[in-house]
């Protein structure tokens, strides 16, 4: 094997090790709290009534 083909096949596989790190990162139990307080986070300041004007 070349270097050309040597590197191909290291990004690779550190690519597919990188991909598999953040779905386990993104579906661990650790992390649900703080996604569920993003997805709350557009409707919190929903207190203030809308003029229906754009400025």
């Amino acid at each position: 094997m070349d270097l050309q083909n040597e590197v191909r096949i290291i990004v690779t596989v550190l690519g597919f090790v990188l991909f598999i790190a953040i779905c386990v990162w993104a579906y661990s139990k650790s992390s649900k709290k703080n996604f569920d307080d993003a997805a709350q986070q557009p409707f919190l300041d929903d207190d203030l009534p809308s003029s229906g004007k754009q400025s």
